[in-house]
């Protein structure tokens, strides 16, 4: 009896060693597959310092203007750790670039103190909607520390800019812009606004082409679409005295974009040369002539006159004849007025309660170019 006593209690025994030495064994493995980790990304875990780990990230397709990271500082750790910033890279070009979260848009802020044991989840308010449907590696950065990385693929959401219909021989005033939501996108998206360089256009003189319907606009995925942009390309200063380039950036509710630079030709010069009152003492008309400089890029259409006098604006002008290089008669209106050509326009209008007064008259265009002098009507 006392041998089989023996013998149970030698195998009770035996199995509270064995459980003992396999939870430290598990222990010993769970570390080292943590700093293994590490190890293959490169990073050095000194004695004596914290260590972290990146336990999950999530990039919502929903909205791409953030990320967020969930961190833990392990039990088994040296102790505190310090986050100090928050970054991810994606390939390049064959060449991994680093596209870090500032400071001040990370929530808890940095620094961080991530005590032993401690999870957080920080919310990164960076835009990472460029790389939608890439692989990428989110990075937290320690204080005089190894940090942590977290491989991830993001979700494929992709805006593809079509073209951009820039025709100044036809308008300044108006352009159409065209995008598509990709076919392989996993969500729609809403198209809500459209910048023209730094200039943002305003939603309300942005609509669906041929329809009333202003922005913002959803695009199901594999969807195109049309918007015309009612903005004066001169008024809000695109056109120079050389021809030059801009980026047009189409972007959406959801933080997604898609951007296309377009080449614009020079401005069309104008010049007024001579305002004559024929007929005097009459006073029921006058002459303008009117040309388009040798250097503009295309030609205009001359399609009315109007004068302003004080806060009135009179629209009532009658062109009776109009000459073609002082000689050839033209019309009626609009016409055309070609590169280096000239137009001399005979105007009817009463301008005998004006006498003495000043006025404004401005030569008006099809495409949205206007030129105007300042006159001053004879008599008193």
């Amino acid at each position: 009896m006392n041998a089989l006593r023996n013998k149970g209690g030698l195998s009770t025994l035996s199995l509270i060693i064995l459980l003992l030495v396999s939870g430290t064994i598990g222990a010993v493995l769970s570390y080292l597959w943590t700093v293994g980790y590490y190890v293959k990304e490169g990073h050095t875990i000194p004695e004596g310092i914290a260590t972290i780990t990146i336990t999950s990230v999530s990039f919502p397709v929903e909205d791409s203007n953030y990320f967020d990271v969930t961190v833990l500082n392990p039990s088994y750790s040296y102790g505190e750790a310090k986050v100090t910033n928050i970054a991810f890279t994606v390939d390049v070009e064959g060449e991994e670039a680093i596209n870090d979260v500032p400071t001040d848009s990370i929530d808890p802020s940095v620094p961080y103190i991530l005590g032993k044991g401690e999870t957080i989840t920080f919310r990164c308010n960076k835009n990472w909607g460029n790389y939608a449907g890439q692989n990428v590696r989110v990075l937290v950065f320690l204080q005089n520390a190894s940090g942590a990385t977290f491989p991830h693929a993001t979700g494929n959401v992709k805006l593809h800019f079509v073209k951009a219909d820039i025709v100044t021989e036809i308008s300044i005033e108006r352009f159409d812009v065209t995008v598509r939501n990709a076919a392989e996108s996993l969500i729609p998206v809403d198209v809500s606004e459209i910048e023209f360089g730094s200039i943002r256009i305003p939603p309300q003189n942005v609509t669906v082409r041929g329809e009333t319907a202003t922005l913002p606009q959803q695009l199901q995925p594999n969807e195109t679409r049309t918007f015309t942009c009612e903005w004066n390309l001169l008024e809000n200063g695109v056109l120079g005295i050389i021809s030059s380039s801009h980026t047009i950036t189409v972007k959406t509710l959801q933080g997604y974009s898609a951007s296309k630079t377009e080449t614009l030709p020079a401005v069309v010069s104008l010049n007024i040369s001579d305002v004559s009152f024929t007929n005097l003492p009459d006073s029921s008309g006058f002459n303008v002539t009117i040309s388009n400089h040798p250097a503009s890029p295309h030609f205009v259409n001359v399609s009315r006159i109007t004068i302003k006098n004080g806060t009135q604006v009179f629209d009532n002008v009658t062109v009776t004849e109009i000459f073609i290089n002082s000689t050839i008669p033209g019309g009626p209106l609009p016409v055309v007025l070609v590169p280096g050509g000239n137009l001399t326009l005979q105007c009817m209008w009463s301008w005998e309660t004006f006498k003495g007064n000043d006025a404004i008259i401005t030569v008006h265009t099809s495409q949205g170019y206007e030129r105007s002098i300042y006159k001053t009507f004879p008599g008193s």
